[in-house]
């Protein structure tokens, strides 16, 4: 069984895991996630600030100049005024006066029934102002028992469509009212709880609850309602709870109990601040309140209305409020769909099987590059579903899914790895040298079972004329002999320079370079070791000649490019190989080695990927047998060829010339080059000319069109 199905059983097995987790999840699960989505809106950053909310607050400027909170009403009232005068959209109140005002004058003459002067009551004050600015008043609902029956009233129908098949709709058990003189002034208002998570933190906000059942808004969404002249609010819902909240222009989509997941626009002071203190005392710019939404509220340490949010560890309470408007009015909402654990569930398999993929079918030592990128990637992807398309989806599981199956697929491929350390070096023990061999073992076994394509360097060698050689030398056992003489020294060349032998074929040896493992500047390599085979003939012919009477020259063809390599052949009886089209025009490279006279022939693909000097000329545009395409080769020159600068210049013009169809220069040019240095390339050349010469009728081609292999 080999390692792609045992991660594809364990894969299916933690995916089974990991949903069932998911599924049955602990509620500290839920913190976690929490913490990973807030990490995220801190990477985000704040938002760019808009004026389409105003918070008036009493800070401490304003508790300094005016005294503590709770202030006069005749105070509140004067306030609520400049801002009406000054053309104030409407007017939140993150504030309940659930009691009298002690410092009402008209106390004393409750008190004092003597004094006959009619003192002003600064609740009717209160009240007056109420009704006459638009003021949306605030109360709190409470979760433990009050005795509290006032409710308020609010001017607005409340429709549940769709029908949950249980209330999912918050019931707080009471209420926190304003005096009744104040509250029956009041247009309309709503609550204002914030009610954080089990980790302290406001991650989203009740935008209805259901008391006495009856349905109220909170501040915020009676705000909008007053803004959308919406008479009818309708809550939709299915079967498992609410889903969202329609009034007017506005279509909010919430979960199930309700509330508003928060888009926070950044950190505390996001929204314009003014201090109460400059309305009262009219130093305030009334372009910064007309027609806004105006929030009151306290960002005062003293009066405990701080909260905690992604951003922030202590904003105002109010300011919560001012970011739940701001997301109704921008329509950036952040949302739960109905089906989301079903969505959950899918991305859960889809991680899980994805990254089993990637990283089975994936070179050992980028495993951990690929890992950081693909870590970030998911990040990236889960920031875009989470900010662009406003989804929110489970991070905990996804990214707990990712970091099993990355630690799964690496486990596997340890306890295989060393399964295939034998098999490893029965196929390489002797293409390449052992330190290749140990690297190897110790980095990618598994590269050489799995096939790839991979861009290599080819290089065939051929000994002339062997047949005339193996006839003069007759005894098989001294042919044996002398092959090995003559190969031994060119394959340990070969794999000093980091190649592969691949095979021997007769007299012919075949190598690559750039696999099994990856060999930087191949091409140079390759070419090096070609140079250094044609100079050692020399030496070997020194050993070969004395004692077999023959001497060897061999032609040697390079070409780079794509192909096919893993362990192939019969099941019990493979071999590690390279094969494909390229592997088939390196050996015609090689045979055309005798077709022009070249000890080395180079295509014009191994040409480009050389970085080395060496001394190379062009020689011709080929069409070789088995190809429709032509192929530009090269010849490098070695040491053992003397072809001066002044010779190697005018072949290349000649050449030049004769691709460009100017035969008769050309033809000049090559005869020239023949009379002083006679060869078989000149000559060729010179009798192709000669055929275009003669014969103007056929249509000119540089290219050469090869019949044979």
């Amino acid at each position: 069984m080999n390692s792609f199905i045992y991660k594809t059983i364990f894969a299916i097995i933690l995916s089974l895991l990991l949903s069932w987790a998911y599924l049955f999840m602990p509620q500290a699960f839920f913190s976690i996630d929490n913490r990973l989505r807030d990490f995220m809106f801190i990477i985000r950053g704040e938002l760019p600030k808009n004026n389409h909310v105003v918070i008036i607050d009493i800070d401490e400027k304003a508790l300094k100049e005016y005294g503590q909170w709770p202030w006069s009403r005749d105070i509140v009232a004067d306030m609520l005024y400049k801002l009406s005068d000054a053309g104030a959209g409407i007017i939140g109140l993150d504030i309940v006066f659930a009691e009298q005002d002690n410092s009402s004058p008209h106390r004393f003459s409750q008190k004092y029934p003597e004094i006959k002067v009619q003192l002003p009551n600064y609740d009717e004050m209160l009240a007056e102002c109420f009704s006459q600015t638009p003021v949306v008043g605030g109360y709190v609902f409470v979760f433990n028992e009050n005795d509290k029956e006032t409710t308020p009233m609010i001017p607005a129908v409340f429709i549940q469509k769709g029908g949950a098949k249980k209330n999912t709709i918050l019931e707080p058990k009471g209420i926190v009212p304003n005096i009744e003189i104040l509250q029956d002034s009041f247009y309309t208002s709503g609550f204002f709880n914030n009610i954080p998570d089990e980790g302290g933190m406001i991650r989203s906000v009740p935008l209805i609850m259901k008391y006495d059942d009856m349905i109220y808004p909170s501040l915020a969404l009676e705000m909008l309602r007053v803004y959308s002249q919406s008479n009818k609010v309708y809550v939709y819902e299915d079967e498992a709870g609410v889903v969202g909240i329609n009034m007017g222009e506005f279509t909010i989509p919430t979960d199930r109990v309700a509330r508003l997941i928060v888009n926070f626009r950044g950190e505390g002071k996001h929204f314009k601040y003014i201090s109460a203190a400059d309305i009262i005392s009219g130093n305030f710019n009334q372009k910064d309140i007309e027609n806004k939404f105006i929030l009151v509220g306290t960002s005062a340490v003293g009066l405990s209305d701080l909260r905690s949010i992604p951003f922030d560890s202590a904003i105002a309470g109010v300011e919560v409020h001012a970011n739940a408007i701001d997301n109704i009015l921008s329509g950036d909402y952040l949302q739960k769909p109905a089906d989301i654990v079903i969505y959950d569930l899918i991305i859960i398999w889809l991680i899980v099987s994805l990254f089993i993929l990637i990283f089975t079918f994936m070179r050992s030592w980028y495993i951990l590059p690929v890992a950081i990128i693909s870590l970030y990637a998911l990040f990236e992807l889960f920031y875009t579903i989470l900010f662009e398309y406003g989804i929110v989806l489970n991070l905990l599981f996804p990214f707990i899914a990712y970091t099993l199956t990355l630690i799964l697929t690496v486990g596997i491929d340890y306890i295989i790895a060393s399964r295939q350390k034998d098999e490893v070096k029965r196929m390489l023990g002797k293409k390449v040298s052992p330190a290749v061999m140990e690297y190897l073992l110790e980095h990618s076994q598994e590269e050489l079972i799995e096939s790839k394509e991979v861009e290599v360097t080819i290089l065939f060698s051929d000994i002339r004329s062997f047949t005339n050689i193996s006839e003069q030398i007759g005894s098989p056992d001294k042919l044996i002999r002398m092959l090995n003489t003559y190969m031994t020294p060119m394959v340990n060349n070969i794999i000093t320079h980091n190649g592969t032998i691949d095979k021997f074929i007769g007299d012919a040896i075949m190598a690559y370079w750039n696999a099994p493992i990856k060999v930087a500047n191949h091409a140079d390599e390759a070419v090096a070791s070609a140079i250094e085979q044609i100079e050692m003939l020399i030496d070997v012919n020194k050993a070969i000649t004395p004692e077999y009477d023959v001497n060897i020259d061999i032609g040697i063809g390079l070409h780079t490019g794509v192909v096919t390599a893993g362990d192939m052949g019969a099941f019990g009886r493979s071999d590690y190989t390279i094969i494909g089209d390229n592997v088939n025009l390196a050996s015609r490279l090689e045979g055309l080695t005798k077709v022009y006279g070249a000890q080395i022939l180079i295509s014009h693909a191994t040409f480009l990927l050389l970085k080395n000097r060496y001394k190379i000329r062009p020689i011709d545009l080929v069409e070789v047998k088995g190809k429709n395409e032509a192929v530009e080769i090269h010849e490098v020159i070695c040491s053992n060829k003397v072809i001066s600068d002044e010779e190697l210049e005018l072949y290349t013009k000649a050449v030049e010339l004769f691709r460009a169809s100017d035969i008769d220069a050309a033809y000049r040019d090559f005869i020239y080059l023949q009379e002083d240095n006679p060869s078989t390339l000149y000559k060729k050349y010179i009798q192709r000319c000669r055929y275009f010469l003669d014969n103007p009728d056929i249509e000119f081609t540089p290219i050469l069109k090869m019949d044979t292999k």
